[in-house]
């Protein structure tokens, strides 16, 4: 499979958020056959941060959606596209994963809302973050969730192929990001595709990336604009010995044997 993620600029002038679904859009249109696409946080809502702002562009989400669903089918490809939206009467920050035939196969729903999302209105999610797709199992996490261990254990029992990340962090960090990244896939022995915003010339947000579940950065976009991809075998699985002289078992096995949460109970 050929995983591609992309990296929107941040700074677009005036009528940020346009610009950046118009820039969004176009790199659907170069979604290759078969493949897994994966777009920001905020597809239709980036570069805004006031809550009037935002409000005013969440219509755009239909808009998004609509043409991601066009290409999927067209392409017979995965896309995953975060949205800021009302659905069922509720603001929410969903990431729509769309199968091959153009059909919504899950929306995952944000867990852990920073407080400009809190003062929003958005609603929280309510825990579900894995689906099976084709043989595939994905997981989710959306920008601020990377920060949390919780979320990141469960996915980690639940034993994901790929983990979609569509990201922002314009505030972090590029070598807490890299590192993060790196962590989860590593920890649910996992690829992670990542996608978020190039921050310019300073030295946070960006470095929308690929990485395979041993840690290993297939591709990491920097500052850079534009797309970028990697090959992958999303069953492939980091091995490690069981302890030093010990057998062949998989790294995220290794990590579960030893856990003992209810020491830290209390």
């Amino acid at each position: 499979m050929k995983i591609t993620v992309v990296q929107p600029p941040y700074f677009m002038g005036e009528n940020p958020d346009e610009k950046i679904a118009e820039f969004l859009i176009n790199e659907l249109q170069k979604v290759e056959k078969d493949s897994l696409i994966v777009l920001p946080e905020y597809s239709n809502a980036g570069g805004i941060s006031d809550i009037e702002s935002e409000k005013a562009a969440m219509p755009r989400a239909k808009k998004m959606l609509k043409r991601a669903a066009a290409m999927a089918k067209e392409t017979t490809a995965y896309i995953a596209i975060n949205v800021l939206e009302e659905r069922e009467g509720k603001i929410r920050n969903s990431t729509y994963l769309f199968d091959k035939s153009g059909n919504i196969a899950f929306i995952y729903d944000k867990i852990h809302l920073p407080p400009s999302e809190v003062t929003l209105g958005v609603e929280y999610g309510k825990g579900a973050c894995v689906c099976d797709l084709d043989g595939i199992r994905f997981g989710f996490l959306t920008c601020y969730d990377v920060y949390f261990n919780e979320q990141i254990e469960y996915l980690a029992s639940q034993k994901p192929d790929i983990i979609l990340i569509p990201g922002y962090q314009r505030g972090e960090t590029t070598d807490i990001i890299r590192a993060q990244t790196k962590m989860i896939a590593f920890r649910c022995n996992a690829f992670v595709a990542k996608s978020s915003y190039s921050m310019d010339s300073d030295e946070k947000g960006g470095c929308s990336m690929i990485i395979a579940p041993n840690g290993k950065i297939l591709k990491d976009m920097g500052k850079t604009v534009g797309s970028v991809s990697a090959n992958i075998e999303p069953k492939e699985k980091y091995m490690r010995t069981a302890g030093f002289g010990g057998g062949m078992v998989r790294n995220d096995d290794f990590i579960n044997y030893g856990l003992r949460p209810d020491i830290f109970k209390n």
